[in-house]
C-alpha cells in the first residue's frame, strides 16, 4: 500500500478546474482473473455479513502527474467499484506499480462550526469499534454526472447533508483545499467548509439526519485535531490533517 500524500494543495475554488471526460488508461489483463476471484471474496463477505453491494461507477482521475505539475485540467474517466474493490485487496498482497492504482474519486471536506470546532463523522464497524472519517463519499456517476468542475463541489454538499444534515443556510463559505492520494489509492478532493452554526446547533441538526451513515460526531480544536498524526494513523490521509489545517481559510 502507498502512504497517504499531499499532490495539490492551495486555497482556492474548484471552478478554476476545467473538467475533461476520456478514456481510462487503466489495463488490467495481466490480472484480470486475479481481481475476478478478490471480487467473488468480497461478494461473499458482504453475503456472510448480511450486507448488499453495489457495482457503481466512480470517476477515476487520470492525469495526476499533470495535476502536480500545475494543470488546470481535470481529466476524468471512470471505473467499476468491482475493480476498485478488487485492486485494494490485490494491493495489500503485493506492491503496486502506479500504473495499476484505481486513482478512483472521493469528495470530503474540513468542515469548522462558529465556534472554530473541527468536526469529523463519527462511523461504527460490525464489531461495535468506532472510528472517525472525514464527513464525505465517492465521486459516482450513478449519483452525479459531473461536467463541470462546480458539480464535484455539488457532491461534497450532497454528502455533508445525507452524513450530517448541513443545508446550504448552515454554510458561511466553501472552497478548495487540497487533492488527497490516500493509502487505499483513492484520490479525495477535499473541501473547506466554514459554517454559521456552532457546535450545539450542529449536534441538533445532526439528530434529524435523514440518513444513519454515521454514529456521531466528534470535534476537535486546533489544537486536539493535531491527534490525528499519531503513528497508528501513519498509512491513513487522517495523518495529514494538521497539515491541511493550515490551508483552512
Amino acid at each position: 500500500m502507498v502512504n497517504s500524500k499531499i499532490i495539490w494543495e492551495g486555497n482556492s475554488n474548484i471552478e478554476d478546474f476545467k473538467i475533461v471526460t476520456c478514456k481510462s488508461c487503466l489495463r488490467l489483463f495481466s490480472c484480470e482473473e486475479t481481481l475476478k476471484d478478490y471480487w467473488q471474496e468480497v461478494l461473499e463477505e458482504a453475503k456472510n455479513a448480511g450486507t448488499e453491494i453495489w457495482d457503481g461507477q466512480y470517476y477515476r482521475l487520470e492525469n495526476i502527474d499533470e495535476i502536480q505539475r500545475g494543470s488546470l485540467q481535470l481529466k476524468l474517466s471512470t471505473i467499476p467499484y468491482s475493480t476498485i474493490r478488487s485492486l485494494i485487496k490485490l494491493g495489500q498482497q503485493q506492491n503496486l506499480a502506479s500504473c495499476y492504482f484505481p486513482y478512483h474519486i472521493n469528495t470530503g471536506a474540513l468542515i469548522s462550526t462558529s465556534d472554530d470546532l473541527f468536526v469529523f463523522g463519527q462511523k461504527s464497524t460490525q464489531s461495535g469499534a468506532h472510528f472517525i472519517d472525514l464527513i464525505g463519499g465517492g465521486l459516482q456517476k450513478d449519483e452525479l454526472v459531473v461536467q463541470q468542475a462546480i458539480d464535484i463541489k455539488k457532491n461534497i454538499l450532497k454528502e455533508a447533508f445525507e452524513e450530517a444534515n448541513i443545508t446550504s443556510s448552515m454554510i458561511d463559505w466553501i472552497n478548495l483545499n487540497s487533492f488527497i492520494l490516500t493509502n487505499t489509492m483513492s484520490v479525495v478532493i477535499l473541501f473547506n467548509i466554514k459554517l454559521n452554526v456552532d457546535k450545539s446547533q450542529l449536534i441538533q441538526s445532526f439528530e434529524g439526519r435523514v440518513e444513519n451513515e454515521l454514529s456521531g460526531l466528534q470535534f476537535f480544536d486546533h489544537e486536539s485535531v493535531n491527534e490525528l498524526s499519531h503513528k497508528e494513523n501513519r498509512l491513513s490521509y487522517l495523518s495529514l490533517i494538521p497539515k491541511l489545517v493550515k490551508n483552512f481559510s
